[in-house]
Formats: structure tokens, sequence, C-alpha cells
């Protein structure tokens, strides 16, 4: 029973040292106010409100990358699988500006459109638009499985289509097409001559 007694009070003695090291409230808001102190909040801007970045030189944002989701620019809840990605180009003022760095869908997007006797083909291509190039890179889902032969006419037909509908584009023209969905119709509405695709989404791009 003394046994049991010392070891209740060398406990008790633990835990008044672990208490008596925590950092106090006040103390923690020195801290956390030291770590700011001297730095600004930048808003990021491009080409819709992207949020804010925290920095005490801003001559160190040129270049930091930011992402968001899709849904969160449109408020479509139906594009909450796609993640844009910013660069910060330029600083006016408060003012971050961004240009379009590419995008990428979640895993589990693409784990959920890949069912059991689908086919998924993938196609990774440069396409050259206006004032830019990107890499594009789509996936396909086929109803069923389908011959090497089919196979490789669909993905032909896909890079032929994207390559056509961006020839004459800008970057942001290709972004609006792309993110609301327009391009994604025209070319599966075009490649189902071929072969009826289940789904047709542009998987990752990648500016160049």
């Amino acid at each position: 029973m003394i046994m049991k007694e010392e070891k209740v009070e060398e406990k008790k003695a633990e835990v008044m040292e672990e208490k008596k090291a925590e950092p106090k409230p006040e103390e923690r808001k020195v801290s956390a106010s030291k770590l700011l102190k001297g730095k600004n909040w930048y808003t990021i801007v491009s080409p819709a409100l992207l949020g804010e970045a925290l920095a005490a030189d801003p001559s160190t944002l040129p270049g930091r990358k930011v992402t968001a989701s899709l849904m969160e620019l449109t408020g479509d809840p139906s594009r909450y699988y796609m993640t844009m990605r910013f660069k910060i180009s330029e600083i006016s003022g408060m003012i971050a500006k961004t240009v379009f760095d590419g995008h990428e869908c979640t895993r589990d997007f693409t784990a959920r459109i890949v069912q059991r006797r689908t086919q998924r083909l993938d196609t990774n291509d440069v396409v050259q638009l206006k004032d830019g190039r990107i890499r594009v890179k789509t996936v396909a889902i086929c109803n069923r499985h389908v011959t090497e032969s089919v196979a490789k006419a669909l993905c032909g037909k896909l890079k032929e289509l994207m390559r056509a509908a961006v020839a004459d584009k800008t970057m942001d023209e290709f972004i609006m097409m792309f993110a609301s969905g327009e391009l994604q119709n025209s070319v599966r509405a075009e490649v189902n001559s071929i072969y009826p695709l289940r789904t047709f989404e542009f998987n990752k791009t990648e500016v160049q």
C-alpha cells in the first residue's frame, strides 16, 4: 500500500512539472506576434479571388504557387474534383497577380470513374495555343473493353480534336473552355462517332 501511495505522489509531481513547462496563453500570444511582426497580407487574384499570402518582403512572392478548388472559384459543386494551380507573377501594391500554371483532378475522382468491366484510355500531348504551349493529359472511360485498334483510334482522335479546338485560343480562353466543361462535351460528342465514351475529362494540365 505504501508503494502505491509513493507512485501516486510521483505521478502528481510529474504532472505539476509538465504544467509549469507549458507556455501560458500570454506567452503563446507574444510568440505568435513575434512571428508576424513586419509581415503584411497580400491579396492573391486572377482570374478570380484566390485568397491571401503573408510575406515580410513582397519580392519573395513572385514565383510562389497557390492552389484553389475549381468549385471555390466558380461556385459549381459539380467541379469539386478539379484543383487549379496558379503562380504569382507580379505585385501591385497589396495585390499579388497570378497566371495559370495548370490543374489536376483529384485521385478519388479518377478512382471513382474507373469501374469494373470498363476500360481507361489516357492521352498525353503538348498543344499549341495562341499565346503559349500547354501539356494536356486526358482520361477517357469506355463502357467496356475495346480492341487495341479501337483504343489507338480513340486516342488519336482525342489528340486531333484537342489540337484543332485550341489552336486559335488564348490561354485564358482555353481555361474557360475546359473549366466550364464545354470543351470536354464537344470532344466527347465527336469521339462518340467512333466509340461511345462513358466519361471524358482533362485529368491534368501543365503550362510549358
